[in-house]
């Protein structure tokens, strides 16, 4: 078949997954705006934040949790890696705040560092082991967000739907204007990655743990709980769990999370990619469709290019750009409009997935936070060991 028609069918069916994005994200935007939280049924939930290192944001999230208006009494736990750690004096002037919206802050240290898992998911058991028994909802957030001013009340008025056990938000990268710089063209390759990073993760049901909320019962139940003894991580696993209880997840289109940072340079950010991929390798089910995705279009790239097919590769180029385009309009149309951003990230984003993607399939070591991992395969189950560590 020739290259040029094998780019046609391919962009058709990037086409048609964007569709069915936009289709899904109008039930979901509608499903969000009928839903109600009264003051009075509002339940108490309890916010969850682990740490490790000085994360420049803290501050800023720290902010907007202080700031919340949640009708109901809640609670931030905060578990922090070691009695080291530099987060602990960025927790400091917090803990004798009286005027933040929380009924009660509670800092403490990681207690048990065990060989299987990662240190985040050693962190969160414990933090599950010391939630309030009144505390009907948990939040997980992460300390390098932009958390909105209501976003407990949309935690809580998307997860108490009925049927729906988890919610979480996304990350949308906004770079600035593009320029020759190598960070800014770092950064439009990533924001190229992540915008086909959110069509697939809301079709395919992949939540994401930096805006996480969850009902209690799933943390109650156990099965999650014997994930994240073992796992890399703490969201791209909860579909079973969620299963087991006859409950499903749900993304929640207004806990879409702006940022407007610079990347990084791209090798780093190659590693940052590959760790994103990994996580549905160990994690999801829906992993084989996945690398698909990443490996066929930059295999079909590199076909069409060896064939000669300059013009189909151009005019499938395009046309992907008229995709991120649509699916900015989607996500975020009140940002203006850069198609030349676009046009700068798309082909070193493509092929940064593909690359990630092969090493997502091909690695057996991970660094997550300076702590490196082991990545294990047994029948029917993953196991993590961590190798060595050292403070980020």
């Amino acid at each position: 078949m020739p290259a040029s028609l094998l780019l046609l069918a391919l962009w058709l069916g990037q086409a048609l997954l964007v569709f069915a994005f936009s289709k899904r994200l109008r039930v979901l935007r509608s499903a969000s705006d009928s839903a109600a939280c009264a003051d009075a049924a509002c339940p108490d939930l309890e916010v969850v934040l682990c740490l490790r290192g000085a994360d420049a944001c803290l501050p800023r999230l720290l902010e907007a949790l202080a700031a919340q208006t949640y009708p109901a009494p809640w609670r931030l736990q905060v578990v922090v890696d070691s009695d080291q750690d530099p987060a602990w004096a960025m927790l400091k002037p917090w803990r004798a705040r009286e005027d933040a919206a929380w009924a009660e802050l509670r800092c403490c240290t990681l207690l048990d560092r065990p060989v299987q898992g990662s240190l985040k998911c050693a962190a969160l058991r414990q933090a599950f082991s010391q939630l309030h028994p009144s505390s009907a909802l948990v939040v997980l957030l992460d300390a390098d967000i932009r958390f909105p001013a209501k976003g407990l009340e949309r935690c809580a008025r998307s997860c108490l739907q009925p049927g729906v056990g988890a919610i979480s938000g996304n990350r949308w990268f906004r770079p600035p204007s593009p320029s020759f710089g190598a960070l800014h063209w770092s950064s439009w390759t990533r924001a190229v990655w992540n915008a086909g990073a959110v069509v697939l993760m809301t079709l395919l049901q992949i939540p994401w743990g930096g805006t996480l909320c969850v009902r209690r019962e799933l943390v109650d139940a156990g099965d999650w709980s014997e994930l994240l003894r073992r796992g890399l991580c703490e969201d791209t696993g909860l579909l079973g769990p969620l299963r087991q209880l006859g409950l499903s997840y749900r993304f929640e289109p207004s806990l879409l999370m702006v940022d407007p940072d610079p990347a990084q340079p791209l090798l780093p950010l190659g590693r940052w990619i590959t760790r994103q991929l990994l996580t549905a390798r160990l994690h999801h089910p829906a992993w084989p469709l996945v690398a698909f995705h990443g490996l066929g279009s930059v295999l079909l790239l590199a076909f069409a290019l060896f064939q000669g097919a300059w013009l189909a590769v151009l005019i499938y180029e395009l046309g992907c750009v008229c995709l991120l385009c649509w699916i900015q309009h989607l996500l975020r149309p009140q940002d203006p409009g850069r198609v030349w951003g676009w046009l700068v990230g798309l082909l070193p984003g493509q092929l940064l997935d593909g690359l990630a993607t092969l090493s997502a399939l091909c690695t057996r070591h991970v660094s997550w936070r300076g702590v490196d991992y082991a990545v294990q395969f047994r029948p029917s189950r993953v196991v993590l060991r961590r190798d060595r560590g050292v403070e980020a």
